[in-house]
């Protein structure tokens, strides 16, 4: 079993079981802090791992953004213009 797309889920039931306990007075508002803490962290590492993995896998199953198209050799330009220019 991987945790794949699960971490950041895992993350916050944890948070969620923080805030119960310090409710029911099993933590001090300083223990909550710290476990917070940990917690955030460890949800805003698993989050940036998502995110640097995202792209790879767009481009391993073939697919792209529809929002942006690809020249060879030439960066991304939208396909939609978006502003006071556009």
């Amino acid at each position: 079993m991987t945790l794949d797309g699960k971490k950041t889920y895992i993350t916050a039931v944890a948070a969620a079981l923080a805030s119960f306990a310090l409710a029911m007075g099993w933590l001090s508002q300083g223990q909550y802090e710290v476990i917070l803490g940990l917690l955030g962290s460890l949800g805003l590492a698993a989050l940036r791992a998502g995110v640097a993995k995202s792209p790879a896998d767009q481009i391993q199953a073939g697919g792209h953004d529809e929002a942006v198209t690809f020249s060879e050799g030439a960066k991304p330009t939208a396909r939609y213009r978006i502003g006071a220019n556009g």
